[in-house]
């Protein structure tokens, strides 16, 4: 299986074997190294050897043996579509980029090589976790992916999310200004939380309650003025409101990582294999034509199944 991608943007001037085993930790590092010894992994079109160096922006490609990709939820559509970008309404249960052993079990490699008709130079403007539904922006030429993207870290692009939470607002609308960082002291990867001080990152999302459901939930409309990692569910987490079914901000470590094993829902999580997050509404300005545009993504079914259930 031929497998090519460019090196994102925090590896720079790295051994190429580093890199291989730091992002593809599915094959161990002997094996990455046996590959180049084979000259089956090149950069930029040129065999590599084991001194190569990578930089952000190559694109490394390699011939890898079949490896048994985990099951992910696929069922993604096409929303909005021109010749420069494309509006996906992404599932929840499926990651947007090649992780791991998610090689090929993913939105980006799905839409260059799986789709009819396929999009082979389609490449990531914006993302979501892979439990979070809803809007993902993709360009299909690198200007669209630039320009779009400037937008994006320049916060000129609105983005309105959907949250079923625990608990009911005491106030009907209002603004979370908490800086965001990686939590410190936590065995769990990927946990953020609120840092202050150093490492923390200014983090700002206005909320609205849309309605309450029942006495003990609310539904939320959420707009991130920032984009950082986990920000939405951290945030609402942090004033006591956390995401139904965000096993991640609802568990401390040692029950999280307990729970990540088997990953069955319990019963805090009111049924959902998921948070209950959904990327509802983009506006931005399109980069080519310069006129306004919004893509919109109705709510999944399993959020509706939700409300009507709290209701």
């Amino acid at each position: 299986m031929r497998v090519s991608s460019p090196v994102p943007a925090n590896f720079k001037q790295v051994n190429i074997l580093d890199y291989l085993t730091a992002r593809f930790t599915y094959l161990p590092r002997q094996a990455w190294l046996d590959l180049v010894m084979q000259q089956q992994v090149t950069r930029n079109g040129v065999a590599c050897h084991p001194a190569t160096l990578v930089t952000q922006g190559d694109v490394v490609a390699c011939d890898v043996p079949q490896v048994a990709q985990p099951a992910v939820n696929l069922a993604y559509t096409i929303i909005y579509a021109d010749r420069w970008l494309l509006g996906i309404n992404k599932p929840g249960g499926l990651r947007v980029h090649s992780q791991g052993k998610f090689v090929t079990a993913n939105l980006i490699y799905h839409l260059r090589h799986e789709h009819e008709p396929p999009y082979p130079e389609a490449q990531l403007i914006n993302r979501l976790d892979a439990d979070t539904s809803g809007v993902v922006l993709v360009a299909c030429n690198e200007d669209a992916r630039r320009l779009l993207g400037e937008q994006f870290q320049e916060q000129l692009v609105d983005k309105e999310y959907l949250a079923v939470v625990q608990g009911v607002p005491a106030v009907a609308q209002g603004m979370i200004d908490l800086p965001v960082g990686r939590a410190q002291g936590s065995q769990v990867k990927h946990r953020q939380g609120v840092v202050r001080g150093e490492g923390g990152k200014t983090a700002v999302t206005h909320y609205h309650l849309i309605n309450t459901l029942g006495p003990h939930h609310a539904l939320l409309r959420l707009h991130p003025q920032t984009g950082r990692t986990h920000q939405l569910r951290v945030h609402l987490a942090a004033i006591g409101h956390p995401i139904v079914g965000d096993a991640l901000y609802t568990m401390d470590d040692d029950a999280f990582l307990a729970w990540s094993q088997h990953r069955q829902p319990i019963p805090a999580m009111c049924g959902m294999a998921r948070q209950a997050l959904h990327c509802s509404r983009t506006r931005f300005t399109h980069p080519i034509t310069q006129q306004p545009c919004t893509v919109e993504a109705p709510m999944p079914g399993d959020m509706r199944q939700l409300i009507d259930q709290l209701s």
